[in-house]
């Protein structure tokens, strides 16, 4: 399973006591073949960028730019917070 995390994500965890993830960077390239329209222009390269490293997953802290705008798929791509990611992990019972 592949995770792409959004910077707010990634902040939130360098500022917990608890959290640091490991980052490994990835060389990207994407060609989609619908449009992908979202209201602000900052959040189109994470979700590309996200599909193009073939994530599963788009966890992001940042709902209302995300979630309430996509949706909770894009592309095949599901977005969550950590929170939901987690929580759905532990009903199938992966974690």
């Amino acid at each position: 399973m592949r995770l792409f995390l959004d910077t707010s994500v990634l902040l939130a965890a360098a500022g917990s006591a608890k959290g640091a993830p490991r980052v490994r960077l990835v060389r990207t390239h994407v060609s989609l073949d619908k449009p992908l329209v979202l209201a602000k222009a900052k959040d189109r390269p994470v979700v590309i960028t996200a599909l193009a490293a073939r994530a599963d997953w788009l966890l992001t802290l940042d709902e209302a730019d995300f979630h309430r705008k996509l949706g909770r798929v894009v592309y095949g791509l599901r977005l969550a917070t950590p929170g939901e990611f987690l929580l759905e992990q532990r009903a199938h019972g992966v974690l």
